[in-house]
């Protein structure tokens, strides 16, 4: 009986082992499990918060209308208070040889979005009613059908995209645009709020659900740099560390109907009607574009935040601008393309990385640089069936100077003689630009690096170099649409 009685114990003995030892292994394979799936997921999410705050900077770009050349205290004017725009190009670069592709806006605007010279697409001025366009041969929006613009491209590659301000690129309401032109979504974007374009406007400093034109609303026009502004910060805040941004924040400022408060102008009494009325517009929208550089660094995204201020063309010959607007003493203005009319404004901030307080005087660049370079800082791959008129000018954000290989070029189909719009046609390969006009028989070549005025024209001492520029032009011209 004694021995029954110990078997059975001996039994539950090795059996109670035997359990413990399987359940020890259990334990060992989940916490062996669970540590391999805790070191991937950290290793996972270090990964993209590198990918997304490292590599892949938020990109906001900052488009004026009609700011000139030298209407920055930066670029040597002493009579204007831009003191944002200055600190901006102290804590970044800022470049004399940015080049925009029309000495008017449409055209200019088109090349960003598309990286194309704008002829390609029969942008050759200003969208404006049907009737004007068709004289003109223009379509009446940008045309939607393409495979690439940098808004769709930079959303694809995972960025949140938004457009505030200006769009100028179709639409806007009757008489001044086609009802029928697409919305600036359509382009790319995921958020949008525009004027001069189909879409949700501003009315005053109200939302507005619908298009509407903004030029009779003096409410809206004396805080259109605000608005946008306001806009672009409410942006940033509801998506900053989420995915990647791009904002184009497109100015009003400092184009016509200019109508400052007195509180604006007040700074300016004593001078010129014009330079008030010029100087107070300038200031105020100084002063929003500091709120926002302010507001980027309060969230702590200063780090990871590429911000680039320029022009679509240089001042306007019209209005407040035609006295005070300043090329800083280049030839030409608005509509010209001569260096006034193209050369614009282009300074960069993007802390540790861009280099403070320097200038670069040799990098000749251009607005249709600016797709392939936005995509990129976004690691997208461009298809290789479009072709791009622009380079990918990256390289600078590292301190390096930039050297051309493709030629710039303009055609201005609207010239008028005796005036600086009597250039037909323009074309810049290295330091050296023609302008020509075939019907009246007149050419222009000048060296910019030594005379970026345009003062001396050196046709007659190089009649090959004419020649073969004037060929490279014609070659380009074969590409474009009739």
């Amino acid at each position: 009986m004694t021995n029954r009685k110990k078997k059975p114990l001996k039994i539950n003995t090795e059996m109670r082992m035997r359990y413990l030892k399987h359940i020890t292994l259990l334990w060992v394979a989940i916490a062996i499990y669970s540590y391999n799936e805790t070191k991937t997921k950290t290793v996972a999410d270090n990964g993209a918060v590198a990918k997304t705050e490292d590599l892949r900077p938020n990109i906001i770009f900052i488009f004026a209308d009609d700011w000139g050349y030298g209407d920055l205290g930066v670029y040597g004017n002493s009579e204007v208070v831009t003191p944002n725009l200055d600190k901006m190009a102290s804590e970044g670069t800022r470049y004399t040889q940015f080049h925009v592709t029309s000495g008017v806006c449409s055209p200019s605007r088109a090349s960003v979005l598309t990286g194309h010279f704008p002829a390609r697409h029969r942008v050759h001025g200003h969208f404006a009613g049907n009737e004007v366009n068709a004289k003109r041969n223009m379509p009446n929006y940008l045309t939607d059908s393409l495979p690439v613009y940098l808004p769709k491209i930079m959303q694809k590659a995972g960025y949140t995209t938004a457009h505030f301000g200006k769009w100028h690129l179709g639409g806007g309401g009757k008489p001044h645009g086609d009802p029928s032109a697409p919305e600036p979504k359509v382009y790319g974007y995921d958020e949008a709020r525009v004027w001069n374009g189909n879409g949700p406007t501003w009315k005053g400093d109200q939302k507005w659900p619908t298009t509407r034109f903004m030029d009779t609303d003096t409410l809206w026009v004396q805080s259109s740099s605000k608005i946008a502004v306001d806009e672009t910060i409410d942006f940033i805040k509801r998506n900053k560390g989420k995915q990647p941004m791009f904002v184009n924040l497109w100015l009003k400022d400092p184009h016509t109907p200019l109508w400052p408060s007195e509180a604006q102008r007040e700074p300016f009494k004593g001078l010129s009607p014009s330079k008030e009325t010029y100087y107070a517009v300038l200031k105020d929208a100084d002063y929003h574009i500091g709120r926002l550089l302010d507001s980027i660094s309060e969230m702590g995204l200063d780090d990871n935040t590429l911000i680039v201020f320029s022009s679509d063309n240089g001042p306007a010959g019209w209005g407040p601008s035609k006295k005070a607007g300043s090329t800083a003493g280049l030839k030409g203005r608005k509509v010209d393309i001569f260096q006034g009319g193209v050369v614009v404004p282009f300074i960069v901030k993007w802390k540790n990385h861009v280099e403070e307080n320097k200038v670069d005087s040799t990098s000749v660049l251009s607005t249709v640089d600016l797709l392939p370079t936005f995509a990129s800082l976004a690691q997208s791959e461009l298809p290789n069936d479009y072709p791009i008129d622009g380079e990918n000018i990256s390289s600078i954000l590292e301190n390096n100077s930039f050297t051309r290989t493709k030629p710039l070029f303009w055609e201005w189909r609207f010239p008028r003689e005796n005036t600086n719009h009597w250039a037909q046609g323009a074309v810049r390969k290295g330091d050296w630009k023609l302008l020509f006009n075939d019907q009246i028989k007149r050419e222009e070549l000048y060296h910019i690096s030594e005379d970026p005025k345009e003062n001396n024209n050196v046709t007659k001492a190089n009649p090959q170099r004419v020649d073969t520029l004037k060929q490279l032009w014609y070659d380009w011209k074969k590409e474009l649409p009739e």
